[in-house]
């Protein structure tokens, strides 16, 4: 399964004219506009075409079906949002504060979905795909590798097994919380500050480790 996401990742046909760049994210955007409609059940190449103004041989000029149209949006969405928080993730190993850094690694994560409302949808789509289930846990894998080796320079004592578990505990919990928050569309102030103290107070165990 790693190995045909990988090759139809590398089979697109990536545009380098502007018009063809420009036709190339018609329809993604198109795409995500079906998916935040009808959900991934909905999407098919020909409603690509027809919402982004394309004749379907064109569709398939850069996507040989939907798969690969939504590996791309995946793709797309990851590189936005994993290289920001990555960023904020390797602030916890030197920062002063610990419930500071929580805070702004939340504020960070809603403000990446805020900039994106399709992102909840998406997040969905991607779920219900078995081959995009496989490309996240993959690319989730290597992102918990790299904070769990920020927890252990944060706090020398934790043992690698509890850096990991920890660390996936602090990052599913809050995609978890996020992805409910948004089931509506709408952040939820109250469910927001509830899973954000409840992480908090979690960190400050490993203290103790």
């Amino acid at each position: 399964m790693p190995k045909a996401t990988s090759e139809r990742r590398g089979e697109l046909k990536r545009p380098s004219q502007a018009r063809s760049i420009a036709t190339f994210a018609s329809i993604l955007d198109a795409a995500t506009e079906i998916i935040v409609e009808r959900g991934v059940q909905g999407l098919n190449t020909n409603a690509v075409a027809e919402r982004a103004g394309v004749n379907i041989g064109t569709v398939y000029h850069y996507f040989p079906d939907k798969t690969a149209i939504l590996v791309e949006l995946f793709r797309i969405d990851q590189a936005r949002r994993v290289g920001q928080l990555m960023e904020k993730m390797r602030e916890v190993a030197s920062a002063s504060d610990l419930n500071a850094w929580a805070d702004e690694v939340f504020a960070l994560a809603i403000e990446l979905r805020n900039d994106q409302p399709a992102t909840a949808h998406l997040r969905r789509a991607f779920r219900a795909v078995p081959e995009l289930v496989e490309l996240d846990r993959r690319e989730t894998d290597e992102y918990l590798e790299f904070f769990a080796s920020q927890l252990r320079i944060r706090f020398p004592e934790l043992s690698g097994t509890r850096a990991q578990a920890a660390a996936k505990v602090h990052i599913e919990i809050t995609a978890m919380i996020l992805d409910i928050s948004q089931e509506s569309d709408q952040i939820i102030d109250e469910f927001l500050s509830e899973g954000l103290t409840a992480l908090k107070s979690y960190l400050h165990t490993l203290e103790d480790a």
